[in-house]
């Protein structure tokens, strides 16, 4: 599934069967490479994050979570954590460990059920998610292909 496709989706808590936020944005981990967690649009102020883990399931109507206390406010997530909405890689530049530019990643297709990264998408390229390093405020980075 693209991530683009994804933005947008319901959120459903599946104790009351309410819709409590939508999909804005994902954040990834490398090492596997896997979505982390997703940063949530909610009624209130801010922004929250739901840990991938808290994801019961990825429908194609909507994203179901146990119930809504498993969403955090993101003020609460460590901005080392993967979760953490710096990790966030649409938008970024692409560098490999060596330094040379690929881009930027204009999308993330992934794994719905497991979360697994399976490229980062740029203008130019596919980048397999195995390639990443890791994500930081500025870039994305990735492994030189072997």
């Amino acid at each position: 599934m693209l991530f683009t496709k994804a933005r947008g989706r319901a959120v459903m808590d599946l104790t009351t069967a309410e819709t409590v936020a939508t999909v804005a944005a994902c954040t990834v981990a490398p090492s596997p490479a896997r979505i982390a967690g997703l940063r949530l649009k909610t009624r209130g102020r801010g922004h929250h994050i739901l840990p991938w883990e808290d994801v019961q399931s990825f429908g194609t109507d909507a994203v179901a979570v146990e119930e809504a206390s498993r969403i955090r406010d993101e003020k609460d997530i460590d901005p080392g954590g993967h979760a953490h909405t710096g990790h966030d890689p649409i938008g970024k530049a692409v560098l490999t460990e060596t330094g040379l530019e690929k881009g930027t990643v204009i999308d993330v297709e992934f794994d719905d059920r497991s979360g697994r990264i399976v490229h980062l998408l740029t203008a130019e390229e596919q980048i397999r998610g195995e390639e990443l390093l890791g994500v930081g405020s500025y870039a994305v980075v990735v492994a030189v292909p072997q």
